[in-house]
């Protein structure tokens, strides 16, 4: 019994053993089939995102490629909608005319009798008769409207629009069609009755589309807008035959022997076309006509207030003068540098630009800032027009785009007494614009005037608060002027770059006179984009990248030699400029001495770099090694009285020298390393010897030591012990109690080395780099000849 219940038990806990077994292996399948549920449902949901991502992109395509098409229609029936129509129409009669002999016989058996043909002659009559009526009717109305819309522009423009070629000829057509049609009841038999038909049918629809054509041609006419492109139109036209004439003249204006050029540098002027032009004078006098119709609209409409048919009048101007330019080809002389050329003056040109100066004149009378920038706008328009200017002669100045610019420059000046602001900078930007293409045309030789007018235009500022944004202007407009000369393909930038320089001293100058802020520096804000080395669009910035681009050259890239060489000649003399305004910036303790201490060791550091670049030969590298050692070496220049060295401490002189002698290490340069190292030695005695707030005297021994164990030689260190135990000898500082603490304060520095972690100072990250094992002894060294007195003694902690 014992033995059965056993058995029983067992059987039942096998029973329950298999059933767990069994419930755990459904729930790892439930487990499974569940994750791979998830699983797929997963991949459908990333599918189906995909397909309607798909299809979303499909859609977009599709709607792209109809907007497209539609853009394409829409130009293509621009230029080929009128000869299209024409076409279509001349298609649909020639199909139409197969259907004659079908008309034929069905109207024929329709109108056997007399009486029933005189029915459609009464018909065409009628027909005729009418559409001749509404033909007067229609063209007297279209016209007295076209000529009530007409009648306030100039007196000859209205002369040729109001008798418009097309729109008289659509109705005289009209007129004679409807004649014709009623011509048609003079049938007399029905043997071509479905040809008179056929020819009524098209007649009157002919004549409906030509009342239409009336309509919209009228429409058009009135149209400021195109009756500017249609004067314009036609000046070109009469332009371009003037050009045929004078090239089929040109055998009447020879002696038929050949013109051999022997020098390649002599003038290739077109001269049978300039005698050709010469003989027929008033071959410009429709395009002289044409800009006086165009200046009439911007004037009249400006005074309306309708400154969008102005600015395509002053657009008109400007196609007006390319195509006087075009047509005249080699035929303008540009101004000699020994004697008066008479053929350099143009009459139309002179023309053009007393219009645009009147006009301008008008708006200042007016204070009409629209009219006035439209009107300066149209001027730096016609200097690249000018530009483009074929002289016939190699190196030929740019006389007509100067020319402009001047007109430019001056209407520009002119604004300034009529507190204008908005319309001041834009002719500074619009001046700035075309001194980028005169350097481009012309070289650097080309901007010089340009940036003497910016320069003092920027000066307004100074005067009164509310011009301040055109002296920023004018800077910007500088900036990148000074940035696109190194760019160039022309040589001697030297004197363009010092024409800059002067600029900018005489703005900071000026502008420094100003009371400045500590927190909110007016002075560095609005001289930002050329001095600023923090701000992201200014000139550091842009030189930065342009420096990057020439260090990774390689050694045979042509541009990146022209840069090395412009980088060469834009940096001679800059140390003159800058010591200048860095110490009147101290003199006046105005915050941009912050910008001109970085600006001054940024551009140290470019020069370096772009003398390492693999397109810079030795001579281009000493050059602007030279040229590097020099600009920094205005940091000599600042005084050391105890006000000035407080005050440019607070902009991180000692800081500024370290990375700069630090970086002229990395790059390859020891000897300007020593050299700033001895200024970094000469400016932590001078500023040693007073209590500045900023530890200057510990800080410059940490640097000059850190700068020695950089050089990785005893020699370094000997030299730098030396140097400190000369100028100790030669009294640098005098004052006992600022060098025992400083000495303290450095040899508890050297004892705690490793509890320092300061990298926002580059002198502390310089620290933590260094070999300590060397540093530290060093630091003690140099601490006992600053104070020997104080031997042993450490202060309990460091200076920061």
């Amino acid at each position: 019994m014992t033995k059965r219940v056993r058995t029983a038990s067992a059987f039942v806990m096998a029973t329950a053993m298999e059933f767990e077994r069994l419930a755990k292996s459904a729930k790892m399948i439930w487990k499974r089939l569940r994750a791979r549920f998830r699983l797929l449902s997963r991949r459908c949901k990333r599918k189906a995102r995909h397909a309607l991502f798909k299809l979303a992109r499909l859609r977009a395509m599709l709607w792209q490629r109809l907007y497209s098409f539609r853009y394409r229609y829409l130009v293509w029936q621009r230029r080929h909608g009128p000869y299209a129509t024409i076409i279509s129409l001349l298609v649909l009669i020639i199909i139409s005319a197969s259907w004659i002999p079908t008309l034929q016989g069905i109207l024929e058996r329709s109108f056997v009798t007399e009486a029933r043909l005189a029915l459609l002659r009464s018909l065409f009559l009628t027909i005729g008769g009418a559409l001749i009526g509404a033909a007067a009717i229609v063209s007297s109305l279209v016209l007295f409207a076209m000529q009530v819309n007409i009648e306030r522009m100039p007196h000859g423009l209205f002369r040729r629009l109001s008798a418009d070629r097309r729109l008289l000829s659509a109705f005289a057509a009209t007129f004679l069609l409807a004649v014709a049609i009623a011509g048609l009841s003079l049938i007399q038999e029905p043997k071509r009755i479905g040809i008179f038909v056929f020819a009524a049918f098209w007649g009157t629809g002919i004549i409906l589309g030509l009342f239409l054509y009336g309509y919209r041609r009228a429409l058009i006419l009135v149209n400021p807008v195109r009756q500017l492109d249609m004067v314009v139109r036609q000046t070109e036209r009469e332009l371009r035959a003037w050009a045929r004439r004078a090239k089929r003249a040109a055998p009447l204006l020879s002696d038929g022997s050949k013109e051999l050029q022997a020098d390649p540098y002599a003038p290739q002027h077109d001269l049978k076309r300039t005698a050709f032009f010469q003989l027929n004078r008033g071959w410009t006098d429709g395009a002289q006509q044409s800009v006086r119709y165009a200046v009439s609209f911007a004037r009249r409409y400006a005074e309306q207030g309708d400154y969008e048919v102005s600015a395509v009048a002053m657009n008109a101007i400007i196609r007006v003068n390319a195509a006087y330019v075009k047509a005249k080809e080699r035929t303008f002389f540009a101004n000699q540098l020994m004697f008066d050329n008479p053929l350099a003056s143009d009459g139309f040109i002179n023309d053009t630009l007393e219009h645009l100066r009147q006009t301008a004149r008008i708006g200042v009378s007016r204070s009409d800032e629209q009219q006035i920038e439209q009107a300066l706008q149209a001027m730096a328009d016609l200097v690249r027009v000018y530009l483009t200017i074929d002289y016939a002669t190699p190196h030929a100045s740019k006389t007509h785009a100067h020319l402009a610019a001047g007109y430019l420059t001056g209407e520009v000046e002119r604004i300034v007494p009529h507190n204008a602001p908005d319309v001041l900078m834009e002719g500074v930007r619009l001046m700035g614009r075309c001194a980028d293409m005169l350097l481009a045309a012309d070289g650097p030789q080309g901007i010089t005037t340009l940036v003497q007018k910016i320069g003092i235009i920027s000066c307004a500022g100074v005067v009164r608060e509310d011009y301040r944004p055109v002296t920023s202007t004018g800077v910007a407009q500088l900036a990148r002027l000074s940035f696109n000369l190194l760019r160039t393909n022309s040589r001697e930038v030297q004197f363009a770059a010092r024409d800059i320089r002067n600029s900018m001293k005489l703005i900071a100058k000026l502008f420094m006179t100003l009371p400045d802020a500590p927190l909110m520096s007016v002075h560095s804000a609005y001289l930002a984009p050329y001095y600023s080395a923090t701000s992201a669009q200014g000139l550091t910035v842009r030189l930065s990248e342009l420096v990057n681009a020439v260090a990774e050259a390689p050694a045979d890239d042509v541009n990146a030699r022209h840069v090395i060489d412009n980088f060469r000649e834009w940096a001679d003399g800059m140390y003159q400029t800058e010591k200048d305004l860095l110490l009147h910036a101290i003199e006046k303790r105005s915050q941009f001495t912050f910008d001109m201490i970085h600006w001054i060791k940024a551009v140290t550091t470019m020069l370096i770099a772009v003398s390492n670049a693999a397109a810079c030969d030795e001579h281009r590298q000493q050059e602007l090694r030279k040229h590097a050692a020099w600009l920094i070496a205005v940091f000599t220049w600042v005084p050391d009285d105890e006000e000035t060295v407080k005050f440019v401490e607070n902009f991180g002189m000692t800081e500024t020298l370290f990375e700069a002698a630090v970086d002229a290490r990395r790059r390859g340069c020891p000897e300007l390393a020593d050299d700033i190292g001895k200024m970094l030695l000469s400016w932590t005695f001078k500023a040693g010897r007073y209590q500045t707030g900023w530890a200057t005297l510990e800080r410059g021994v940490y640097g000059l030591v850190t700068l020695a164990l950089l050089a990785d030689d005893a020699v370094s260190e000997t030299r730098l012990k030396a140097e400190i135990s000369a100028g100790m000898t030669a009294g640098g500082l005098p004052e006992k109690e600022l060098r025992d603490r400083a000495a303290m304060e450095i040899r508890g520095r050297a004892a705690s080395l490793w509890q320092y972690d300061h990298w926002s100072s580059a002198i502390e990250n310089g620290m933590a780099k260094a070999d300590h094992e060397k540093l530290k002894p060093l630091l003690e060294d140099v601490a006992d000849l600053i104070s020997p007195e104080t031997k042993g003694k450490a202060a309990s902690r460091g200076p920061f």
